[in-house]
């Protein structure tokens, strides 16, 4: 049986693809695969197409294969807390499976309902929860990967202290599929809040807010997640607060009295709606629109001088405060030197104009001892360069 072939044009740094092939099989797939070698074809590899900003000018693609169609949950086993899921499965279809028997992922995307577990996987993108439950890598417990000869390989399992084998899943984490496709995640999850509060506070000055986010931080209060950005009323601390339902209530006045202590806000906004606290987020680093959207490796302590040269160079900023990693994004730069303060030497563009892509290489600079052994992997899982060509880091 061959792929199904539909003509859904996937436009991808301004070139459009218009074969695109939905294998709803893992045979389906192999056939697929093993056409790449038949026809010395290349393609690429998307998922529910919410990040096609991310990588390198790559291609020229002959067609493109989704994983949209390969979006089954294989396992689930909730006294074990684990789940095996195929890259297609969305992170809300995720979310909602695992809300039957009262247990969560804490994965953070623009756009839940298209976003892929395999597409998050690939990119290597979590979010600030990461801060209070931990990102994708540290949950994928076992990985199945089919190279571009269409032979399937594995590792891990479904057990959580599964230690054999190579550390496959993390050589895949955030490879842009580089090294295969992947076909199945095993997943470990846990239990869900009960409840959940957002809690928004809004000061004059970066400084300010930033001082408010590290005093919780510093706590010993756990949030599940702290972002400080710039809004039209200021600079805003969110949190989001994750606790049994008898609890959050207490937890929330504790956050905001400590918030408070090391400034005292302008304003504060109290919501029961959890995911408030991340709208910042998700709003800068949403790839599936135009702009130029960098993640900076900033340290805290250098944060509170740079927020503000970032918002006056006319980028919308999201600092996830408990990871060290700030967000910006604008409309549009001119070139990467318009970009405004130094750390842009150190960022990884997870969306840039096409014709600025062909200066840089928008992972970042890459360690000169790391570069041997990124071209050596290259070589054994696809040495034709039949998957996602020239996308992943030194255009490999």
């Amino acid at each position: 049986m061959s792929s199904e072939v539909e003509q859904v044009p996937i436009v991808v740094d301004g070139d459009e693809i218009t074969d695109v092939r939905f294998p709803e099989s893992q045979q389906e797939l192999a056939e697929t695969l093993r056409s790449l070698q038949r026809d010395g074809a290349h393609a690429l590899i998307v998922g529910g197409g919410t990040r096609p900003a991310f990588g390198n000018l790559g291609g020229p693609f002959e067609f493109a294969i989704s994983t949209g169609k390969l979006n089954r949950i294989l396992q689930y086993e909730p006294d074990n807390m684990t789940m095996a899921v195929e890259p297609g499965c969305t992170i809300l279809q995720i979310r909602e499976a695992l809300a039957a028997n009262r247990q969560s992922i804490a994965l953070d995307a623009a756009h839940d309902s298209r976003s892929t577990i395999g597409g998050a996987y690939a990119t290597g993108m979590s979010g600030p929860r990461r801060l209070g439950g931990g990102s994708l890598k540290d949950w994928v417990i076992g990985v199945e990967v089919m190279g571009p000869d269409g032979v399937n390989a594995k590792a891990g399992g479904m057990v959580v202290k599964n230690v054999t084998g190579f550390d496959m899943m993390h050589l895949h984490y955030g490879a842009l599929g580089a090294f295969g496709v992947v076909t199945r995640l095993n997943l470990k999850v846990f239990p869900a809040p009960t409840a959940s509060r957002s809690i928004q506070l809004t000061y004059d000055s970066a400084e300010d807010a930033h001082a408010a986010a590290v005093a919780l931080l510093t706590s010993q209060l756990l949030p599940a997640s702290i972002v400080v950005s710039n809004v039209p009323s200021g600079w805003q601390t969110s949190v989001r607060c994750d606790a049994p339902a008898e609890a959050i209530d207490l937890l929330v006045q504790r956050m905001m009295d400590v918030a408070a202590r090391a400034v005292a806000p302008n304003a504060t906004d109290l919501t029961e709606d959890g995911n408030n606290a991340l709208s910042t987020f998700r709003a800068v680093a949403d790839l599936a629109t135009d702009g130029a959207v960098a993640r900076l490796p900033i340290r805290a302590s250098l944060q509170p001088a740079a927020l503000p040269r970032l918002a006056d160079a006319g980028w919308a900023v999201c600092a996830d405060v408990g990871s060290g990693l700030v967000y910006a994004r604008r409309p549009s730069i001119e070139s990467i030197k318009d970009a405004g303060i130094d750390a842009f030497a150190s960022a990884t563009w997870l969306s840039l104009p096409p014709h600025l892509k062909a200066d840089c290489d928008v992972f970042g600079p890459t360690p000169e001892a790391v570069q041997p052994i990124l071209r050596r992997l290259k070589d054994s899982f696809d040495p034709k360069r039949r998957l996602n060509r020239g996308r992943f880091a030194l255009g490999l």
